[in-house]
C-alpha cells in the first residue's frame, strides 16, 4: 500500500518487479557506429538529437525526439527501446511496457532482456496469454534460464492464475464497506476485535501524506464514522500496520521515523483502561532492531507477536518473525522459516483467534501477480505449506493484509487501485468466505467481574485451558474500571475456564465444543466471593472415571487452580466434600464420595499444603443441587466442594 521506501508500514515493490528492473543503458545504447534499422533521415537525425539530450540528462527532451522519430518511421524499433529504458529511468513503468512491447512488434529479432522483461510486466497487469508469449520466445532464446528460480516461479504463476481463471465458478462478492469506513484517500491495514464491535486501520488522506490508526465501531447495524484512534497513539510521525488483542485492550502497532525508534520503523505498545489508551511504549529490544520492523499480529490474548521484519537471519528480503511475551519480556523473535518464508517477501500477517490458522501476504509463492494472500495450519510444531486464497480474492494486484472474524466466516481486506505501480485509491472490503476457505472457529464469553457483596468492578485473571493438555491457550485481565472481560474459545477441545484475584475465591467453568460448529458468543457476568468463612466452591473440572475414585489427568489444571488458591490464603483451612448422583447403591455411592475427596486431598498434600489445612468427607447422595431425573441434573450432583472452614481476607 505505501511507495517502496526504506520507512514503509506497509509492502515494498514485489521483487517481482524489481529483480529485473532495467538500469538506464541496460537493453541497448544510443547506436551509431553502426547502420540503424530505419532508412528515414528524419527519424536519424531525431536520434541523434536524443543522444545528445540523453547525455545533457535531459530525460523528457530526448523522449519527445524519440516520439517523433517513430511517427516518421513505425518500424524504427531502436526508438522504441530507448524510450522503454528512458521511461524505466523517469518511473513511467506503463509507457515503459508501451514502448518494449512496440520494439518486440517491430524487431525482426528482438534481446532476450527485453523479452523477459515483457513477461514480468505482462504477468503484473494480468495478461497472463501475453506474458506466457513473451516467456516461451525468451526461453526459446535462454534456454539455461528455464530453471532459474524467477522464471521457474513465473511459470507456476502463469498456470495457477490461468487456472485459476478457468475453475473459479464460485465466485465471490466483494463488497466496499460503507462510506463512514471508507472516508479517506486510503484505508488499509483492518484489524478487528474478536466480537466485530470495533474496526482499526490506517488510513491517509493524500497518497503521500501522514499515516494515522482509526477506529469505527459497529452500533446498531451500522459503522460509526471513523475517528483517531487516541491522541497519545496518533502524531505529526506516521503510525499505522496495528494490532489489537481478542478484547480490544492491547495495541501494537508501527511508527517510523523517530519516536524513539532504534530502526526505521518500530513496534509499539498501548494498553486500554477503560476508554483511555497509555502513551506507547517501544518494545525495545529484542524485538526491534536497527532493521525494519512493522505488520504486527497478536493472538487472541495478546501474548504471541507475529510480525514482518527484514532483519538479518531471515530468508529473503522480509520474513515473518514471532516472539513470545514471557512474564512481562519479549522473547528473542524466531523466524517462521520454510516453508512460510521464501528467498522473496512475506508481510502482513494476521493470526486468527482459534490461535492456528496464519494469514499473510508473499510474492514468493506462485500466485495471480503482485503480493497474494496465503494460508497456513500450525500442525503440532510446524506450519503447513502455504494455499493461495484463489481468485478472486486474489488478483494480478497486490492483496494485503486480510482478517477473518472468529467464526472463520467472513474476512476483511484492502482493495487497492494503482497506475505505474502507485497506489491511487485504496479501500477496506469485506468477503463472505466460501466453505473451502473456512478455517478452524473461535468464540468467545464476554461479561463483567464484580465483588459478590459490593457489585464493584474487579481487575481479574483469566485463563483458558486446553483439558487434554493442561496447556494454557488464552490469559487475559478484566478491566479495572469497568471489570468487563473476555474469554476466547476456539472450537474443537474440551476446555476449562478460571477467573482469580487474589483474595477471592476463583470461579471455573466447562467448555466442551464440537469441531464442526462455532461457540456461541455468551454473556457471563462473575461475581467473585471473598474468602471468608463458609463459603463454598464446586471444582467443575475434576474428572473421575465412571463408578471409580481414580482422578483422571484432565483435573491438573482445577487441582493446580485449588492449590493457588490455599497457598495464597495460608489462613484458611477447609473440608473436601464429596458428593455422588442417586444412581446405585447407598453404601456404594458412600465409599466412592469419600474416595473421590480423599483422592484430591492427597493431590493437594502431594503438592505442598499442610495436612492439618485439609479435611475430606463423603456425603453420597444427600445434599444434590439439581433434580436426579435429568442426566445434567445427575451430572451436576456428581462433584468435589470445596467448603471454607475457617480464614478471613
Amino acid at each position: 500500500m505505501e511507495d517502496f521506501t526504506p520507512d514503509t508500514q506497509i509492502h515494498g515493490r514485489p521483487l517481482m518487479r524489481i529483480a529485473f528492473t532495467l538500469t538506464l543503458l541496460s537493453i541497448a545504447p544510443f547506436v551509431f557506429s553502426q547502420s540503424l534499422s530505419t532508412e528515414s533521415r528524419k527519424a536519424q537525425k531525431l536520434y541523434e538529437k536524443a543522444d545528445k539530450k540523453y547525455k545533457e540528462r535531459d530525460f523528457y527532451t530526448a523522449i519527445d525526439y524519440l516520439e517523433e522519430a517513430a511517427l516518421e518511421d513505425p518500424t524504427f524499433f531502436e526508438a522504441y527501446i530507448r524510450m522503454g529504458s528512458l521511461y524505466k529511468a523517469i518511473g513511467l513503468e506503463d509507457s515503459v511496457y508501451s514502448k518494449f512491447r512496440s520494439y518486440i512488434e517491430s524487431a525482426p529479432d528482438p534481446i532476450a532482456s527485453v523479452l523477459e522483461r515483457m513477461a514480468f510486466l505482462s504477468f503484473d497487469r494480468g495478461e497472463y496469454l501475453q506474458s506466457q508469449k513473451y516467456l516461451d520466445l525468451f526461453i526459446k532464446k535462454v534456454p539455461e534460464r528455464a530453471s532459474s528460480y524467477e522464471i521457474d516461479l513465473l511459470q507456476k504463476s502463469l498456470r495457477f492464475a490461468e487456472n485459476q481463471l478457468a475453475t473459479s465458478s464460485d465466485l465471490i462478492k466483494v463488497e466496499e464497506l460503507p462510506l463512514n469506513v471508507n472516508r479517506f484517500k486510503l484505508q488499509y491495514l483492518p484489524s478487528l476485535t474478536i466480537d466485530n464491535a470495533s474496526i482499526f486501520y490506517t488510513k491517509r488522506d493524500r497518497v503521500n501524506g501522514d499515516e494515522e490508526i482509526v477506529v469505527s465501531d459497529f452500533r446498531d447495524g451500522e459503522w460509526t464514522p471513523a475517528k483517531s484512534v487516541s491522541n497519545r497513539i496518533n502524531s505529526p510521525l506516521n503510525e499505522g500496520a496495528c494490532a489489537v488483542s481478542a478484547d480490544g485492550k492491547t495495541m501494537i502497532f508501527t511508527s517510523c521515523d523517530g519516536r524513539n525508534s532504534l530502526g526505521s520503523c518500530d513496534l509499539y505498545i498501548s494498553k486500554r483502561v477503560g476508554d483511555l489508551w497509555s502513551y506507547p511504549k517501544n518494545l525495545g529490544k529484542p524485538v526491534n532492531t536497527m532493521y525494519w520492523e512493522s505488520q504486527p499480529s497478536l493472538s487472541a490474548d495478546g501474548k504471541t507477536l507475529y510480525f514482518s521484519s527484514n532483519r538479518r537471519g531471515g530468508f529473503g528480503g522480509r520474513d515473518i518473525w514471532v516472539t513470545k511475551n514471557e512474564e512481562g519480556s519479549w522473547t528473542k523473535p524466531e523466524n517462521l522459516g520454510q516453508p512460510i518464508n521464501t528467498r522473496q517477501d512475506e508481510t502482513t500477517p494476521f493470526i486468527h483467534p482459534n490461535g492456528s490458522s496464519l494469514y499473510f501476504s508473499a510474492n514468493g509463492f506462485p500466485g495471480m501477480g503482485g503480493y497474494d494472500l496465503y494460508y497456513s495450519e500450525k500442525l503440532d510444531t510446524a506450519w503447513s505449506s502455504p494455499k493461495n486464497l484463489g481468485y478472486p480474492i486474489n488478483t494480478f494486484k497486490d492483496e494485503v493484509s486480510i482478517v477473518i472474524t472468529g467464526d472463520g466466516s467472513q474476512a476483511y481486506f484492502a482493495k487497492e487501485e494503482q497506475k505505474n505501480y502507485e497506489i491511487l485509491d485504496s479501500k477496506i472490503v469485506t468477503i463472505k468466505l466460501k466453505e473451502r476457505l473456512k478455517v478452524k472457529p473461535a468464540s468467545y464469553i464476554i461479561g463483567t467481574i464484580t465483588d459478590e457483596k459490593t457489585s464493584q468492578p474487579l481487575s481479574a485473571d483469566i485463563q483458558v485451558v486446553n483439558l487434554e493438555t493442561n496447556e494454557i491457550i488464552y490469559e487475559s485481565k478484566s478491566d479495572s474500571l469497568k471489570g468487563n472481560y473476555f474469554m476466547v474459545l476456539p472450537v474443537g477441545l474440551d476446555l476449562a475456564g478460571y477467573v482469580k484475584k487474589r483474595g477471592y475465591i476463583y470461579s471455573d467453568f466447562h467448555f466442551s465444543t464440537e469441531s464442526n460448529a462455532a461457540v456461541e458468543p455468551d454473556t457471563i457476568n462473575i461475581s467473585l466471593q471473598r474468602v471468608e468463612f463458609g463459603q463454598v466452591l464446586v471444582l467443575k473440572n475434576i474428572y473421575f472415571e465412571t463408578n471409580s475414585f481414580e482422578l483422571s489427568q484432565k483435573s491438573d489444571s482445577e487441582l493446580q487452580n485449588a492449590f493457588q488458591l490455599l497457598k495464597e490464603n495460608p489462613a484458611i483451612s477447609v473440608e473436601i466434600a464429596g458428593h455422588t448422583d442417586n444412581t446405585g447403591a447407598a453404601a456404594f455411592n458412600e465409599e466412592l464420595s469419600e474416595n473421590r475427596a480423599r483422592q484430591v486431598y492427597i493431590q493437594l498434600v502431594n503438592r505442598g499444603i499442610k495436612k492439618e489445612r485439609l479435611s475430606f468427607k463423603g456425603y453420597s447422595d444427600s445434599q444434590p443441587i439439581a433434580p436426579n431425573d435429568t442426566p445434567e441434573g445427575r451430572k451436576s450432583n456428581r462433584r468435589i466442594e470445596f467448603r471454607v472452614l475457617r480464614g478471613k481476607r
